[in-house]
């Protein structure tokens, strides 16, 4: 039998519609209001650099007091930071770490603008000691740290000190299969150069051709031609299966913490004397993030804790009022004035030079495969 149910009253309609409305509209309100609001997700930035060369406490730091993320991209050799930025024509980065010698070409190609230090005063604390022409680049992009290419090698396993590059290119019996060069060829090329009495940086035809022949005289004995900053932990130099290597003076001071048999020297013809500089991407997307992010890092203290962390001297003269006196006097990281003086750095070379170059260095690949 089917139930009869009672008809409601028009007036009792009426209001449960308008209820019905109100509850609907109060609901929408809530949801857009949420939408609406501020997202509370970090800002971010992305930074193209070497692997390990900040300390990531700093990052950390910096990441809490402005809520945000430093996303990093790294590249193993310059010339692997060219190729990514020349497939990216630097879109998706905000900031890059840049060598010395490739910072006036950025420029040029459009990839890097200069940091506004009304908005990161403390970028004025950052500039270089004099090193020749490296001081005129700190009005581009904010120099980070400064040092030098020469020789990490196993006092335990070799028979007398190693001062020269001579000893390195005409090496001793003992050395076979244990050198270690740079694959990049301005190290490898121009060290040669350097040790034939030549600048590193000689576009001279013969000076060339004298530096092809005694690196490939030289490579019998090289174990391997790979980038300079490496894998401190699983290096051949700290296992031992290398006893001399092609390297930078704050790679040098990390493989010594992890072994302290590993001595590092600026040999007597001088080496190389580079600088790294933080830039602004011409392209960044987080503009005044990256303006925090350069302005933190050059607060004195976070600066000289950053300095003891990637072992590198430090261009944050009031960093350098804070750092323990065995750092300011460690003779690596700031080498003697006359060693200095007889170093060179870094300079753009020309398209030709760079070309033969990167001629000998496929000759020596394939000599030691």
């Amino acid at each position: 039998m089917r139930k009869i149910i009672p008809s409601l009253s028009t007036a009792l309609v009426r209001r449960l519609i308008i209820s019905t409305i109100l509850f609907t509209s109060l609901l929408l309100n809530s949801i857009y209001c949420l939408a609406a609001a501020p997202s509370q997700s970090p800002a971010k930035i992305t930074f193209l650099t070497w692997g390990d060369y900040i300390n990531p406490e700093l990052v950390t730091q910096f990441e809490a007091e402005y809520n945000a993320k430093v996303n990093f991209v790294y590249f193993e050799s310059d010339d692997d930071r060219d190729e990514l930025l020349i497939n990216t024509d630097a879109l998706g980065y905000d900031m890059l770490m840049v060598d010395s010698v490739n910072l006036l070409s950025y420029k040029k190609l459009g990839w890097i603008s200069a940091f506004n230090t009304q908005s990161a005063p403390n970028i004025n604390f950052a500039q270089l000691p004099e090193l020749s022409s490296l001081n005129k680049r700190d009005q581009i992009c904010a120099p980070y740290s400064w040092g030098t290419t020469g020789i990490a090698y196993r006092k335990d396993l070799v028979a007398e000190p190693i001062t020269s590059w001579k000893q390195v290119f005409t090496p001793a019996p003992e050395l076979q299969g244990k050198i270690l060069m740079s694959n990049m060829s301005k190290e490898v090329v121009g060290m040669a150069l350097k040790s034939l009495g030549y600048s590193m940086t000689s576009s001279d035809s013969q000076e060339l051709e004298q530096a092809r022949q005694l690196l490939l005289a030289q490579a019998p004995s090289v174990a391997g031609y790979s980038p300079v900053a490496s894998d401190t932990k699983k290096a051949k130099l700290v296992t031992g299966q290398a006893s001399v290597t092609l390297t930078y003076s704050g790679d040098a001071l990390m493989l010594q913490a992890l072994e302290p048999q590993v001595e590092y020297v600026l040999p007597k013809e001088g080496g190389g004397v580079w600088a790294d500089f933080i830039c602004l991407s011409a392209k960044a997307s987080s503009v005044e993030l990256a303006h925090q992010f350069i302005n933190y890092i050059n607060r004195p203290q976070q600066a000289a804790d950053n300095a003891q962390y990637i072992y590198c001297a430090t261009p944050n003269s009031e960093a350098e009022k804070l750092l323990p006196s065995e750092f300011l006097n460690n003779s690596i990281i700031y080498p003697d004035k006359a060693l200095v003086a007889q170093s060179e750095t870094y300079t753009l070379l020309s398209p030709r030079t760079i070309k033969k170059h990167n001629t000998i260095m496929r000759e020596l690949r394939n000599a030691i495969k």
